[in-house]
């Protein structure tokens, strides 16, 4: 497998090392993880479609950042086994030309569980993700680095704006106008989400175009980027007591 593969995977599960503890799960030439932030504000569905390992497991992934680190040292091209005791997966080995790392897993029961995405709120409101709408949105948060919640305001028949550190009393922000997606237009409330996971969601899907932003009345948010290579899904759930 490719390494650069490999890392982007870790990336866009991770959010820059925002989300540490995840399992693995390998099955039918897929490696898919579903992991939620510690924050319990995002919840990643990340998915490699194709590679060359044949097995069928879960693995769990306690410390993300040590195992990137580890694969960090190795070359272009990875082997991966596994080591196992009995059913469990005790360890991975990584290998790359002349050098060799093993990462040792840990008990699927220490890692966080995810819930169960199964009934979801209507979303009543999207937001193409332009190459132009995302470059604005990462610059800005970076000028406003202390500031972690963004706010897609409800219109009053003007337009739309999406505003980094919106509150009710003076405050230093940043407001953007967007263009929703006709007949997906109307919030009846206010949303605040995660502005950090947020920038971290965009860059780490740099190379995805065409992805939209779903928000519902109900506070949730979704959005999905898909290439040959990879399919994430992140579900941004809404901020309270803000205004």
């Amino acid at each position: 497998m490719e390494k650069n593969v490999l890392n982007s995977f870790i990336n866009k599960y991770s959010l820059n090392g925002n989300i540490q503890s995840v399992k693995w799960n390998l099955s039918e030439n897929e490696i898919s993880t579903s992991s939620i932030s510690d924050d319990k504000n995002v919840l990643s569905f990340v998915k490699i479609k194709k590679n060359d390992i044949n097995e069928s497991v879960e693995l769990g992934v306690h410390d993300t950042s040590k195992l990137q680190k580890l694969i960090n040292v190795l070359g272009d091209n990875v082997e991966f086994s596994l080591n196992n005791n009995g059913d469990r997966v005790t360890s991975v080995n990584l290998k790359s030309n002349n050098v060799k790392v093993q990462y040792v897993t840990s008990d699927l029961s220490v890692i966080p569980t995810v819930p169960d995405l199964k009934k979801l709120p209507p979303f009543n409101f999207e937001l193409k993700l332009t190459p132009e709408f995302v470059s604005q949105f990462v610059k800005s948060k970076s000028a406003l680095n202390d500031i972690d919640i963004f706010t897609i305001l409800k219109s009053d028949g003007g337009k739309t704006k999406l505003v980094i550190g919106y509150s009710s009393i003076n405050s230093n922000r940043i407001s953007i106008d967007i263009e929703p997606v006709k007949d997906k237009d109307v919030l009846s409330n206010n949303i605040h989400l995660s502005a950090k996971l947020f920038k971290e969601i965009l860059t780490s899907n740099s190379e995805c175009e065409n992805a939209v932003l779903k928000v519902s009345d109900a506070g949730l948010s979704h959005v999905e980027f898909e290439n040959d290579t990879f399919k994430s899904n992140y579900y941004l759930v809404g901020i309270k007591n803000i205004d």
